[in-house]
């Protein structure tokens, strides 16, 4: 019996022990040599039950209690961080036989299968499994108790960005990381990770949907500290969307597409926000939904079409064309880019509608015989995907356009989201002996500190500055400033929005060189330019007047 590799006891009913082997013994920490000389109450008493989890004395009342009633009882107990079986029953002469087991392994092995089953292996949140079965009771318990509940969808801003230039090591660093801090910010809130950088909080605490409001401002604050990543400071954002059962839904399906819904408005509405849902919201989304399916198909039926505006000497000598980006909807009409393609960068179809223009406008610059220069806008999305350099290289070969006639346009925003790659990218672009402007100059924030990490070629400044001329006197505080800063890093300096004499005049007034706008000429067809693109014409003034 004593070799026996499961514990064997066999006791009174008052807990006396007749008998104990000593794997029994050696599972509960008792000193063989006094084994026999303890009941029950002198095991408690001793302390010699001390290490147990449970409360000994309740387990004991329920064998007794079923051992009198003629059944067994079974059950595991935490002893001293060993999880032992134990099978307790009646025997004949008013005697209690147990059987104990330490079967810590196989609970350990079935507790950690079961946590990864609800657990997110990264991060250790739950995961979606549980996240949905969370809301299914939270849902069915909300209604029980006509109760509110928030539920929060976060995701985080530039995200994709880190994975793509540091790594899915930088990555997965940085979701363990932000996690800590939603579970520190969540509180006794329900946090879980969807999958990617997705995450979802069920909000149970507070009047609704304040406390959610509350919570989703904490989340963003704690994101705002930066990352580091060997030596590297990383900055990433979130985005929130907040719905409320069951004001915004009433089960899980829909209150979740109401949440999701806010998501996307918060992003479209700028990232680092949160919202909240609003029902006319749908409409809007599944609007910005169809966008999306009507530029694929936009781009596979050609509907897009290229407009050009002059760019000109304060002296209306046309020296280039911006080239302009126009839509020919089928059932919306002509739409301006503002219309479409925040929706095309936010898809991604910002790439190849970027790429058809840049082919598309450099192969009709080099067929023209006055070799004007020809300026092209470029997303910022452009500089994050694939290698912008190496394309615009292609097309230049294949087009046969002579790389200084090229003048591509960036924002500072390029230069903002992710300054080493973008600077990369644009020293790259020089080197093939395109031209670099930058476009919307005095509306960011570190205009200044960008004009000194790279050397541009032309400075645009903003259609706002020009336009409140007339009733803003820091405006032409700050045009000056900007045309003498020019002077001074021996920068050309182009003056969008000209619309009047009056501006123009003034402009000219403070040697602004050159100058772009509806006074010049409006964005027209290529087919409007035909006698300035022509050899042996005359170089009209402006370009035409109808938009």
């Amino acid at each position: 019996m004593n070799k026996l590799p499961i514990g064997v006891g066999l006791f009174e009913t008052d807990g006396t022990p007749v008998f104990m082997n000593r794997t029994f013994i050696a599972l509960h920490n008792v000193d063989e040599e006094h084994s026999g000389e303890f009941n029950f109450e002198g095991l408690i008493a001793a302390g010699l039950l001390d290490t147990w989890k449970q409360d000994p004395r309740a387990h004991f009342e329920k064998v007794a209690r079923a051992i009198r009633n003629g059944h067994s009882y079974s059950s595991e107990v935490d002893v001293g961080g060993r999880i032992i079986a134990i099978h307790d029953m009646p025997v004949e002469g008013g005697f209690l036989l147990s059987t104990q087991q330490d079967v810590t392994e196989r609970v350990t092995a079935e507790r950690r299968i079961a946590h990864l089953a609800s657990h997110d292996p990264l991060t250790e949140l739950a995961n979606r499994s549980a996240f949905n079965t969370k809301l299914a009771n939270a849902i069915e318990e909300a209604h029980a108790k006509r109760q509110k509940f928030g539920l929060l969808f976060v995701d985080l801003d530039r995200f994709k960005d880190v994975n793509d230039i540091f790594g899915h090591k930088a990555g997965d660093l940085l979701l363990q990381e932000m996690a800590k801090r939603f579970r520190h910010s969540a509180g006794r809130n329900f946090l879980a990770r969807l999958g990617g950088d997705e995450f979802a909080l069920i909000v149970s605490e507070g009047i609704q949907p304040e406390a959610s409001g509350a919570l989703s401002n904490q989340l963003i604050e704690c994101t705002s500290e930066d990352f580091l990543f060997e030596g590297n400071s990383l900055s990433v954002g979130l985005s929130v969307g907040i719905a409320v059962y069951p004001d915004d839904g009433t089960d899980a399906k829909t209150l979740m597409s109401s949440a999701d819904t806010a998501l996307y408005r918060a992003k479209d509405d700028g990232r680092g926000v949160m919202r909240l849902f609003e029902h006319d919201m749908d409409t809007r989304i599944r609007q910005q939904h169809q966008l999306k399916r009507d530029i694929r198909k936009a781009l596979e039926r050609n509907e897009f079409s290229l407009y050009f505006q002059p760019q000109a000497t304060v002296a209306s000598q046309i020296y280039g064309l911006e080239v302009l980006l126009r839509w020919n909807h089928p059932t919306r009409g002509m739409l301006m880019p503002d219309d479409f393609v925040p929706v095309a960068e936010e898809s991604g179809l910002i790439i190849e509608l970027g790429e058809w223009v840049l082919r598309s406008a450099c192969r009709e610059a080099a067929s023209w015989e006055n070799p004007l220069q020809v300026s092209i806008n470029l997303s910022t999305v452009q500089f994050r995907h694939g290698d912008l350099a190496k394309l615009v290289h292609e097309i230049l070969l294949e087009t046969g356009l002579s790389p200084k006639r090229l003048e591509l346009e960036i924002t500072e925003t390029v230069l903002f989201n992710d300054f080493a790659r973008a600077i990369s990218q644009l020293r790259r672009l020089k080197a093939l002996g395109v031209r670099i402007a930058m476009d919307d100059f005095g509306t960011g924030y570190s205009s200044l500190s960008y004009l000194q990490s790279f050397p541009f070629d032309t400075l645009k400044i903003d259609k706002s500055f020009v336009s409140g001329l007339r009733e803003n006197n820091r405006s032409a505080e700050i045009i000056r400033a900007m045309i003498g800063l020019g002077r001074g890093l021996n920068l050309p300096i182009v003056a969008e929005g000209v619309e009047t004499a009056e501006q123009l005049r003034f402009l000219s007034e403070e040697k602004c060189e050159r100058i772009q706008g509806f006074l010049i000429g409006t964005p027209q067809p290529i087919e409007a330019f035909g006698s300035l693109l022509n050899p042996g014409t005359s170089q009209p003034a402006a370009a035409g007047s109808a938009g």
